[in-house]
């Protein structure tokens, strides 16, 4: 099994949680020395770092949110002088106003260490050609998988993103055999080969590793079935590193955390009191060894849980959590019905026409929710077909919500396609 720092990617649960319990300590006393933001709200909450004697001691410690990074932005968390930094990114924004973290050259090893764990994870080896069309810029992904891809010694094409056309000529080109990015511009990319008379098939990608938004089992199929690849999920957040907080392997059972840098909890996103294994909450993280901006009990507001048993036929014993299944910002609640944007889209890529293009328009008509489901197929289909995949989706939806919902089935390419991460809601309610 390829692994690409076996003695940390199989040490021992109890290992892990000691060296977890001896970071925690270190990491809790450096930020309320450091950080005055920490030792504020830990003398409000009557907390010392001589507190934190077990893990389970982290409930202790006061969350932080995004809205505490904003407020202290841009440079209140960090812990170092400002000479010591050497890079900043910032977050892509798309839920208001971008974060933006700072990097020691510490940092930087760090996360490089760890992205090197999740391409190798997913099978990425020195010999392979790693084409990486995500943005280059203050947006993290790019980099993130640029420092792990050159860190196995993989030749990386940085093509960045755009120009659709252009990725598929290089990746003929150059032999591409390795690819990362974003889920649903993967579909798209497939999509342009083909109407460039390419299969996206015949090309030499044979693995891909997909984060920056939540995407479904259905939509990991359909990129599958696509390209005759791989696809790995990767997970991560600017405000612990960018990407490579934890990944799936090839059993495709749950994503690994790597517990030696990140401490991970799950609490009820009401309440803020931890759940246990398989419960199903809000992910909380701290990062156990960031130099340039720790950040203790990080509210994610992304919904998943923690497998019960650390135990993977991959060998690794890091603990594993389910794939992301929504944010906690992101419930839509129509006509009395709680709904997650990853539940419309596991209706709607359950069926073989429809393209991972979509989007769900909100609005209240006359007093009364209205949800509206557009989805563009992935070729031109007649009026029959067209007919025929609008009244499997409202089955599918259906099944979820107790509603009847509006599907406008939609040629291709007629959705718009802008930023890093598609647009799925439009919640015309908020306007009202």
């Amino acid at each position: 099994m390829l692994m690409f720092n076996r003695k940390m990617e199989t040490m021992p649960q109890k290992e892990l949680r000691e060296l977890q319990l001896k970071r925690l300590k270190e990491i809790v006393y450096y930020s309320y020395t450091n950080v005055p933001f920490y030792k504020r709200k830990m003398d409000e909450a009557g907390v010392s770092p001589d507190d934190i004697k077990t893990l389970e001691d982290v409930t202790k410690i006061p969350f932080t949110t995004k809205d505490d990074l904003r407020d202290n932005a841009p440079f209140g968390f960090l812990a170092r002088p400002m000479e010591d930094f050497i890079e900043l990114h910032a977050s892509s924004g798309t839920t208001g106003v971008p974060v933006t973290v700072c990097y020691t050259r510490h940092d930087i090893e760090v996360w490089s260490e760890v992205m090197a764990r999740c391409l190798s994870m997913a099978g990425l080896t020195k010999k392979d050609i790693f084409q990486n069309p995500i943005p280059y810029g203050t947006f993290t992904g790019a980099f993130g998988f640029h420092y792990g891809a050159q860190k196995i010694g993989a030749l990386v094409i940085p093509t960045g993103k755009g120009q659709s056309e252009r990725q598929i000529e290089l990746m003929k080109y150059y032999g591409t055999t390795f690819m990362s990015g974003v889920a649903s511009y993967a579909l798209h990319l497939g999509q342009t080969a083909l109407k460039m008379g390419i299969e996206p098939s015949s090309l030499k990608v044979r693995n891909g590793i997909f984060g920056a938004e939540m995407f479904t089992s259905g939509m990991k199929e359909k990129i599958k079935e696509m390209w005759n690849m791989d696809v790995h999920d990767i997970y991560g957040l600017t405000e612990m590193c960018g990407p490579g907080v934890s990944a799936d392997c090839d059993a495709h059972d749950g994503l690994h955390l790597w517990q030696d840098h990140f401490l991970a909890e799950i609490i009820d996103p009401k309440t803020g009191e931890q759940l246990g294994p398989e419960e199903r909450g809000e992910l909380v993280l701290t990062t156990l060894t960031k130099e340039g901006m720790p950040v203790l009990r990080y509210r994610t507001r992304d919904i998943t849980f923690i497998y019960d048993s650390t135990e993977c036929e991959c060998g690794r014993t890091h603990i594993r959590h389910a794939p992301i299944k929504g944010r906690s910002d992101d419930m839509l609640i129509i006509k009395g019905t709680n709904i997650f944007p990853g539940q419309i889209e596991e209706a709607i890529m359950r069926h073989e026409l429809a393209s991972g293009n979509w989007l769900m328009v909100v609005e209240n008509v006359q007093g009364m929710d209205q949800l509206t489901i557009r989805v563009e197929t992935k070729r031109e289909v007649g009026a029959e077909e067209a007919e025929q995949l609008r009244k499997d989706i409202v089955k599918s939806v259906q099944v979820i919500a107790s509603f009847t919902p509006t599907v406008e089935i939609l040629p291709p390419d007629s959705l718009p396609r802008g930023g890093i991460k598609a647009k799925r809601v439009i919640d015309k309610r908020k306007k009202d």
